[in-house]
């Protein structure tokens, strides 16, 4: 390093430390050498020869109105759209407050959607891939009495994926339930490969292997044809963008792909919503299929009585499947595509006339545009509407985003608080409403104005605003209660960032001229939150007139009356007081008779005289070199081991074996850097977990049965719901209501404590003080653990995919601690309720609830269908409380009291 840069070098390093940002001299390298990694923002394509002139092409990113990812670790689905060319000079902007807001799941059946997929789980021949068929070549040999060689075909999944997102002016609407839908594809393992595209669909439509904000190039719709008709391409859309209804994408697109192969449209929308879509220009139908994996010119559709197929004989138009995100909607299209005589999937289908038809299908932006009204009477027209037609949710959450500039980062607030049982169709029922509309290339006010020139972040990426008037209309709807609860969360999410603790908006605004240099995207909110509060009226409009006056120390600013906490009257007590004091010369002092009472106490004790020990088998994945060529394979370490146990005897011949789990302290949840990730496992933190006794294995059949037959506490019980059969097998197609009526009349039968273990407990136990993504180690391969062996983890190899449960014991190996199958086989039921990230969990083992009886439980370890990454120690999902499926099943566990702990 020459002297002149390593003295640039030192002014780097003391610039940085006056920015708050203590970097040294490998940090910088580090830095320079991921530069070109990196891949470059949105439009800016540039190589060495060109640069990029900002004041003819401006490219945005529709995300960029969302906020950073709730999922750390998650592929980033920010698309692109072309805007038109600006007129002026683009501002240097000032990066403001970026918001991290909690939201609910985009998809809450992530389970039942991954098992609709299953009629597309079938095995093929390979077309390129061959193998040693072993029984053929032991033939050959002993008839040829030389050693013959015979090959055959490799099975494979039957299909591939290509999924095409549509990158439209909407698409970040859908952002979470695309990538929420896309794991989903990609943790059943239901196809070969899954490769993702991007339809990018703005002033012109092109195709891209990637995302377009990188620098790829487009690809022609050819790419994605495959001869062999073994590819499925889905197309995930809501049908709204111009191209849809130019007819670009099914005349160069949709048509090209649907000859050659499967096709379907994975909609957005509801189907009540599809009228105000393209969809809308078509005819709504069903379709079947002859044979597996037909192209979607061969479907059959039906067609209503009314139409006459004799005049469109010979037109095969456009077979469109179309489904929507529902496990039965998923499950009756793989059905048809997998070739059952009985299965239709609906669908939509355009005779060759369907152009003409576009012109009838009402657009989305349903603005009134009579001359003869004035604003506030149009938006008053445009609001009843809406509320005539919108859902509820829908109707409560125009509200609440009233009171607030309309960005995803508050929206999520808003349902995080005050709507939790909100999903994105209810945010996407208000943005195509017509209530809302884009402020691209639109005059905007003064103030708004004056608010993009100083780089507000609210105001220079936020290209969505009310109608005018519209707020002022949908104000009047929401409760005040409702409207505190809003501003305050708003209030305390800009407080946090700004270091400050404010958890009132009455708290914020009164810092408002402390806080001006603080971001712009205060002043939005600010400039809102008092017009919401004026239209209140009564003592909030009076506050807000206070606050804004310009001798606002003098003025006394009126209480706020409190919505929440209605209390009674003080009353005022008289009684008298008596102390014991000391005299000087002591008297007689008679007290009162004790009175008695006698009482029994009632305790129970697990039995630790009665643990015995056992001895069982562990085992741990190391790499080692092997054979001749000394290649590295995985190989199982087993090692002896001993640990204590109860048995309960359930019959005489169905015992239960309960493990003596310790004392101890561990790290909840997953490191950052642990391959498959997601945010639902972090942050990571400490917790204490009490002793307690674990099911060795989960419950069987066999033991499901005993119990089943037992008196009855809450609920029934069917003596035999698994769909695989064996006693020795997990019990599965249980609920999470079952488990626990089972754990009740356990503990009935037994006069012990048994019950679900909580999700720390469950964790804790199954790491059994390992820190790997696995018990084992680093990795999974099919000899220790049933799962899908089609799909590996980290660098572990391919193995067995078996389609079923296997028997408790079948890899007689277990863990440090003596459990089995905690990796894959069955979910098991856990006692907590879902929360989407441990933030405020509880530290000290119990279970995490809530007042929701009907809140989703959390289900922990995978099961047999799925891909090793989910089996990870740490990995976690849920379903609803009433859910059966031959994927979940449990184990009980049983504690003692606190006292003896």
């Amino acid at each position: 390093m020459t002297q002149g840069a390593s003295v640039n070098l030192a002014t780097l390093i003391a610039r940085l430390k006056q920015a708050g940002v203590d970097w040294d001299g490998e940090n910088i390298a580090d830095l320079l050498w991921l530069v070109p990694f990196i891949d470059a923002p949105a439009g800016a394509s540039v190589t060495e020869k060109e640069t990029v002139n900002t004041q003819e092409t401006v490219q945005t990113e529709i995300d960029n109105t969302a906020p950073s990812p709730l999922f750390e670790g998650e592929p980033d689905l920010s698309l692109t759209q072309s805007l038109p060319p600006q007129t002026t000079q683009p501002q240097s902007v000032q990066r403001g407050i970026a918001f991290q807001t909690p939201t609910s799941p985009s998809l809450r059946r992530t389970l039942a959607l991954g098992r609709s997929l299953r009629p597309l789980m079938r095995r093929v021949d390979s077309y390129t891939q061959m193998e040693l068929d072993e029984d053929a070549t032991a033939e050959q040999t002993a008839e040829q009495q030389v050693c013959m060689t015979v090959v055959q075909p490799a099975r494979e999944r039957w299909l591939e994926l290509a999924l095409v997102i549509e990158d439209s002016a909407s698409s970040f609407l859908w952002r979470d339930t695309i990538r929420d839908f896309r794991q989903v594809l990609e943790r059943q393992g239901a196809f070969r490969t899954i490769t993702t595209w991007y339809l990018q669909t703005g002033s012109s439509v092109k195709l891209f292997a990637n995302r377009p904000a990188t620098l790829s190039c487009p690809r022609d719709p050819k790419a994605l044809i495959d001869t062999s008709g073994r590819r499925l391409i889905l197309v995930v859309s809501d049908c709204l963008s111009p191209a849809w209804r130019q007819g670009i994408l099914q005349a160069n697109y949709l048509k090209l792909w649907a000859t050659h192969g499967p096709l379907a449209i994975v909609q957005m929308l509801p189907e009540r919503l599809w009228s105000q879509t393209i969809l809308g220009a078509g005819l709504k139908t069903s379709f079947s299929a002859r044979l597996p994996g037909e192209a979607n010119t061969q479907l059959i559709h039906y067609l209503p009585l009314v139409w006459d197929e004799d005049d469109h004989e010979d037109d095969p138009g456009l077979n469109l499947p179309v489904i929507t995100l529902e496990p039965s909607a998923i499950a009756q299209w793989s059905r048809m595509l997998a070739g059952f005589g009985d299965a239709q999937a609906p669908g939509i289908w355009f005779d060759a006339n369907w152009q003409e038809a576009l012109q009838a299908v009402p657009s989305t932006a349903r603005s009134l545009k009579s001359n003869d009204l004035s604003i506030n009477d149009r938006a008053q027209q445009m609001v009843n509407r809406f509320n005539k037609t919108a859902s509820p949710t829908a109707r409560e959450l125009a509200a609440f985003m009233a009171l607030v500039p309309v960005e995803l980062s508050l929206i999520y607030i808003i349902q995080a608080k005050m709507l939790p049982h909100s999903t994105p169709l209810h945010v996407a029922e208000v943005f195509l409403s017509g209530l809302i509309e884009r402020l691209d290339g639109k005059q905007v006010t003064t103030e708004q104005d004056a608010l993009v020139k100083q780089g507000s972040l609210f105001s220079t990426q936020r290209r969505y605003d009310f109608v005018p008037g519209v707020r002022e209309h949908l104000t009047e709807i929401a409760s005040i209660s409702g409207s505190e609860t809003v501003l305050n969360a708003v209030s305390a999410y800009i407080g946090q960032k700004l270091g400050k603790s404010i958890y009132t908006f009455t708290a914020l605004l009164l810092l408002q001229d402390e806080l001006t240099d603080a971001g712009e995207e205060f002043l939005e909110f600010a400039r809102i939150a008092k017009s919401a509060l004026r239209r209140l009226g009564g003592n909030y409009a009076a506050w807000v007139d206070a606050i804004d006056s310009s001798d606002s120390q003098q003025i006394a600013v009126p209480d706020i009356p409190d919505q929440t906490l209605k209390w009674p009257p003080i009353q005022v007590l008289e009684f008298t007081k008596g102390e014991l004091i000391s005299a000087d010369e002591p008297s007689e002092v008679t007290f009162p008779s004790f009175k008695t009472a006698t009482f029994t106490i009632a305790t129970i004790t697990l039995p630790q005289s009665g643990l015995d020990s056992f001895e069982f088998q562990t085992g741990t994945l190391e790499r080692r070199r092997t054979g001749i060529l000394r290649r590295q394979t995985w190989v199982v370490k087993k090692t002896r081991a001993q640990a204590r146990r109860w048995v309960e005897t359930l019959s005489d011949d169905v015992a239960l074996e309960m493990v003596w789990i310790p004392a101890g302290k561990f790290d909840m949840g997953s490191p950052r850097n642990e391959p498959e990730r997601s945010a639902a496992e972090g942050p990571q933190h400490e917790v204490v977990v009490p002793q307690c006794l674990m099911g060795r294995y989960p419950v069987t059949q066999a033991q499901w049965r005993v119990v089943a037959a037992m008196p009855q506490v809450n609920q029934e019980l069917a003596p035999d719901p698994s769909t695989f059969k064996g006693d020795n097998r997990p019990v599965e197609g249980v609920s999470w209501h079952e488990a626990t009526e089972f754990c009740a009349r356990l503990a009935e039968h037994t006069n012990r404590p048994y019950r679900l273990p909580t999700e720390a407990e469950w964790e804790y136990a199954c790491r059994a003080e390992t820190t790997t993504p696995f018990h084992f180690g680093l990795t999974l391969t099919t000899e220790i653990a049933n799962y899908n062996g089609d799909y590996t983890y980290a660098d572990g190899p391919k193995g067995e995919d078996r389609n079923e449960t296997t028997p408790v014991d079948h890899f007689d190996i277990a863990n440090a601690f003596g459990l089995c199958d905690m990796h894959g086989n069955v979910w098991e039921w856990c006692q907590d309720h879902w929360h989407d990230n441990y933030e405020e969990a509880p530290v000290d083992g119990s279970a995490w609830l809530t007042e929701d009886e009907n809140a989703n439980r959390i289900v922990r370890g995978c099961s047999w269908i799925y891909i090793p990454g989910i089996c990870r120690s740490a990995y976690r999902d849920d379903n609803t409380p009433d859910y059966r499926d031959d994927l979940i099943g449990f184990r009980v566990c049983c504690s003692p009291p606190r006292a003896l702990q």
